[in-house]
């Protein structure tokens, strides 16, 4: 234990000298927490059965000064906040994507990930407790992380790459962004902004807010779902089994393949749409505009505000 302290004391004091030297980072910490602010990079999260965090940082093309150090039982590793050339912030179109998806999905739209950018800077390798959390903070990076037990927080500006089975999420991500996700246990909170695609598994319960043509798309959601969407955005479910409400201002739409949708609320402005193709019950439906709701079957009255177009098993609905 002496021995680990004062590793930890040494890089926490000055990791200069390991560029002088031309070596890694490298570190171990008793914790189950971790948290990665500002950084640029790739970024392997490997996890163990074992109750410590293991950090291994390989510099990359240009060398960025990396703090590591311990807060509060939290491990941080943390550099300094990001500008390009034109002293543009980390939200420009720079990142691509190209990645061998889990269970053969596929994302939406996306080109190859701009493998240049990521030489120019460090690749952190992370071993750590299978039930630890991880957060980032404002991160532009190359994920690949397997399943966690505990949660994984993430607010970055870029974001490209998978993540295995977890136990809940929130995840806030911005245009450019490209990820996959394994089935999620408990809750699944949702921030898109701009051209972003998200895809997980399955789903206890999902809170989705799309702010342009971002795509979600999710296995079965055994739960709550509640959906906002500001523009073009596509909400896909395979299965939902559980109340839904959808917030569309715009040309969005949600889709539900399968379930049985026991309370569906809707607010539509624009030419947006709902579309069940399972049992609904109680619909609380208010449009305007060519705003349009199909379901496959419903039990219940139809409460039907406004205009727009209702349709039960392709049969238009008169109010």
């Amino acid at each position: 234990m002496a021995r680990k302290t004062l590793l930890k004391s040494v890089i926490s004091m000055s990791l200069g000298l390991f560029a002088l030297l031309g070596v890694a980072d490298a570190a171990t910490f008793d914790s189950r927490q971790i948290s990665f602010r500002n950084i640029t990079g790739a970024v392997e999260i490997i996890t163990t059965s074992g109750d410590e965090i293991d950090i291994s940082i390989r510099q990359g093309m240009i060398y960025q000064p990396v703090k590591l150090f311990e807060k509060d039982g939290v491990v941080v590793i943390e550099t300094e906040a990001w500008r390009d050339a034109e002293n543009d912030t980390c939200c420009d179109n720079r990142i691509r994507r190209e990645v061998h998806l889990r269970k053969d999905r596929k994302m939406i739209t996306g080109q190859p990930v701009d493998e240049d950018l990521f030489r120019h800077y460090p690749t952190y390798v992370i071993s750590m407790p299978l039930d630890g959390d991880v957060e980032f903070i404002d991160a532009r990076i190359k994920l690949d992380m397997d399943r966690l037990n505990g949660a994984l927080s993430l607010d970055a500006c870029y974001v490209y790459g998978e993540t295995g089975d977890l136990d809940a999420a929130m995840v806030n991500v911005v245009h450019g962004s490209r990820l996959v996700m394994g089935n999620i246990a408990a809750g699944l909170e949702l921030d898109l902004s701009g051209d972003a695609d998200v895809m997980a598994g399955d789903v206890a319960m999902v809170d989705i807010d799309i702010a342009g043509p971002g795509d979600v798309i999710l296995g079965a959601v055994d739960g709550m779902m509640d959906v906002s969407i500001a523009g073009s955005g596509i909400v896909r479910a395979t299965r939902m089994n559980g109340p839904v409400t959808a917030r569309i201002a715009g040309s969005g739409g949600v889709f539900i393949k399968d379930g049985n949708v026991n309370r569906l609320r809707a607010i539509i402005d624009g030419s947006g749409g709902v579309y069940v193709d399972g049992a609904v019950s109680q619909p609380d439906l208010r449009l305007s505009g060519s705003a349009e709701i199909r379901m496959k079957s419903v039990a219940g009255r139809i409460r039907h505000h406004g205009g727009g177009s209702v349709y039960v098993d392709g049969v238009l609905v008169e109010k």
